[in-house]
């Protein structure tokens, strides 16, 4: 092997993104064995940003003006040009870059705001290949540190937690999303489940395997590559050695939701706002977790891989996509990042899992109203702390009597799914009957 590496860039009119080209080069051990593509999504296509550092043209053509070929320092630079009203998501941007994939040994993905430790490369590689001792196919993910670019009063500040990604709550749509944690063994590297956006490196054969699907927008982009990955064969590790850093939060900085808005739609400026591509986004993304299947939906050739099924990767992540259930150790403080075991049977499994939106509630008969033939329906609902209404339930007087508890008749259970939820968060449970000939009755309150 010639330990060639591609890097991809998604560049969003990032100020960052030449400062990150300057430090990934300066602190490359071998710059000639990088072959970094940017979808350089910004207002002008002026390449004098590029050459302006010391890039020189390698290739240009006047039929395709938007893509200019150029050597930085001996590494190989692929800048693909998008006027950002042009623009389509994170995961097209990625898909663009990877389209100058030419069989390089290993795959890099990045965002446009990052710095580097030195000989990064080398140091990449050398950490891969021990993992090869122990996985076929590890890619080397997770959320890096932090770092703080410099200003004319600060120095440049760079973080030193290395974390791994642990399953924070299910985001609109039923998406899962994480939150980084730091390693409980900060000596080893530690099995995960998610891979990161941001930061993923492996096999250049996995840009093939699993290629950024271009409709995913942004939300869902990291669960659903990292199904996709696991069920091609492949293995997320989260390292406990620094290899880059990360320029998170970044207020003030232009994001592709405040430009592709409904009046930009409407006055035709881009084609979508941003909110029905990620709509089209998160049924690609449901479609992939099996939380639905719709006839309408063609994955092509981003749908999961064959070597491993996506049973067998809910088991892993001890989530179970479909109905939003989770292992109850993923709510502990320590939060495992994988699961080893295959349980013995799926329904034994299924029954273990818990969710913060199912409930059983109990109530006793003596705690309501007598259910005579004058109430016209009970209303179950639920609450946040500040009494704001999540959910309400009609329930007829047969219905409701179909909710007497089999092993204790003096007992009502109720059985309680939230399917639509939102950021408020349940915390009392009300129950009151309607009457046809005085109104509400007595209403009895439980704690969720």
């Amino acid at each position: 092997m010639k330990n060639t590496i591609f890097v991809s860039i998604a560049s969003y009119r990032d100020a960052e993104l030449i400062p990150t080209l300057k430090d990934m080069v300066a602190s490359s051990a071998c710059p000639e064995k990088l072959f970094i593509s940017v979808c350089w999504q910004d207002e002008k296509r002026d390449f004098s940003v590029f050459t302006d550092i010391g890039a020189t043209e390698r290739e240009y053509s006047e039929s395709n003006p938007d893509v200019m070929h150029l050597n930085y320092q001996g590494a190989t630079l692929y800048i693909h040009f998008v006027q950002y009203y042009q623009a389509k998501g994170a995961c097209w941007a990625r898909h663009c870059c990877e389209q100058y994939y030419t069989d390089e040994d290993y795959f890099l993905q990045i965002d446009s705001h990052c710095r580097f430790i030195e000989n990064w490369d080398n140091e990449l590689i050398d950490y891969y290949l021990l993992l090869k001792k122990d996985f076929k196919k590890p890619i080397i993910s997770g959320y890096p540190p932090g770092y703080t670019p410099a200003t004319e009063e600060k120095e440049e500040i760079r973080n030193k937690t290395v974390a791994r990604m642990v399953f924070n709550h299910f985001n609109d749509g039923d998406i899962p999303s994480f939150n980084p944690v730091a390693l409980l063994d900060d000596k080893q590297h530690t099995r995960g489940c998610f891979l990161a956006g941001g930061f993923t490196f492996s096999t250049g054969q996995f840009a093939l395997d699993v290629p950024n699907d271009p409709q995913i927008f942004f939300l869902g982009e990291e669960i659903s590559m990292s199904a996709r990955a696991f069920t091609h064969g492949y293995d997320v590790i989260y390292p406990n050695k620094i290899f880059l850093y990360h320029f998170y939060c970044r207020e003030g900085c232009d994001r592709i939701w405040g430009d592709h808005t409904q009046e930009k739609k409407e006055k035709k400026v881009v084609e979508k706002s941003w909110v029905e591509r990620d709509k089209i986004s998160k049924n690609r993304v449901r479609q992939v977790l099996g939380i639905q299947q719709s006839d309408d939906i063609d994955l092509g050739k981003y749908c999961l891989g064959t070597e491993r099924t996506l049973e067998e990767y809910e088991y892993l992540t001890g989530i179970l996509f479909s109905e939003q259930l989770i292992a109850k150790e993923l709510l502990s403080n320590t939060k495992p990042t994988y699961f080893d075991n295959i349980p013995d049977s799926r329904e034994e499994w299924i029954s273990k899992l818990y969710s913060d939106y199912y409930r059983t509630i109990k109530i006793n008969k003596s705690e309501l109203t007598a259910n005579n033939d004058n109430i016209d329906y009970w209303s179950l609902g639920v609450f946040t702390e500040d009494n704001q209404l999540i959910a309400m339930q009609r329930l007829t007087t047969e219905e409701f009597a179909k909710q007497e508890s089999g092993a204790d008749t003096n007992i009502y259970q109720f059985e309680i799914k939230l399917k639509d939820k939102s950021h408020l968060v349940p915390q009392k449970l009300r129950l009151a009957p309607f009457f046809t000939d005085c109104g509400w009755g007595e209403t009895v309150e439980k704690v969720w």
